[in-house]
């Protein structure tokens, strides 16, 4: 097992991709800290799942965007845990709006929970990795920050959140090495409910998928896979990386 014996907090784990990774990390062998903010039922159930295959986890409610509670959050697991071998920074969603329709507030909203939490909640976890002189962080990117309106039209602030988290990467990876890995992953269009959430129809979805070059969307173990992967010392040569998971979508 690539991960046993670590311990990994996993944001907005209580469904999708979050979920997927948090049952792949349990699978591999770490114990689990699962992070939700309103699907107490789904996050229930991963935890359900995460402690049947015979690992620790705790259910943590927190909103990644409030520094009290990401502090809560983090002392928390610490205090349950001791440690915290892995972050990885899932938590994000968006809210469909025109680049001239887009209000300050729904801008606002989209950006903290997406960068704004991503950097809060690495903070308060690096500077537990920094006296360790030990960690990994995984950001969860998106192709749509890379390609922008082509791969994810009527949703400017996402984008630019997510394109941002690329640049946090780069920036985290460069200034906590040699002791610290920071990479991303940027997944394309993928099987769960973030799409519909957001306010996207499903004839906007098969759409997009026929300009998948792999004609498909992709499954949310696919994404927890290279997770599990850049978690581990298979990656241990790698840092400062976006790995983008997206069928070809974003190819040139």
């Amino acid at each position: 097992m690539r991960l046993d014996g670590k311990v990994a907090l996993v944001t907005g784990a209580s469904k999708g991709i979050g979920r997927a990774i948090a049952v792949a990390f349990a699978r591999e062998g770490a114990d689990v800290a699962i992070n939700y903010l309103t699907s107490e039922d789904d996050a229930k159930k991963v935890f359900e799942t995460v402690t049947s295959m015979g690992r620790r986890s705790v259910l943590i409610k927190a909103d990644v965007s409030k520094s009290d509670q990401v502090k809560m959050m983090v002392d928390r697991v610490i205090g349950e845990f001791g440690r915290i071998d892995i972050l990885v920074n899932n938590a994000g969603f968006t809210k469909m709006a025109s680049i001239l329709e887009l209000t300050e507030d729904v801008w606002d909203e989209i950006v903290d929970v997406n960068m704004k939490g991503t950097y809060l909640v690495s903070r308060e976890v690096l500077k537990h990795m920094v006296d360790r002189k030990s960690g990994v962080i995984i950001n969860m990117a998106s192709v749509a920050g890379i390609v922008g309106e082509t791969a994810l039209p009527g949703n400017l602030h996402y984008n630019a959140a997510k394109q941002g988290i690329v640049a946090m990467t780069r920036t985290m990876a460069r200034a906590f090495a040699p002791d610290i890995r920071v990479n991303a992953i940027a997944p394309g269009v993928i099987l769960t409910d973030f799409h519909a959430r957001a306010g996207v129809t499903e004839e906007k979805i098969k759409k997009r998928i026929q300009d998948v070059p792999l004609l498909r969307a992709g499954r949310p173990e696919e994404i927890a896979s290279v997770a599990v992967f850049l978690a581990s010392e298979d990656s241990s040569y790698i840092t400062g990386q976006t790995i983008v998971v997206d069928g070809g979508l974003g190819m040139p």
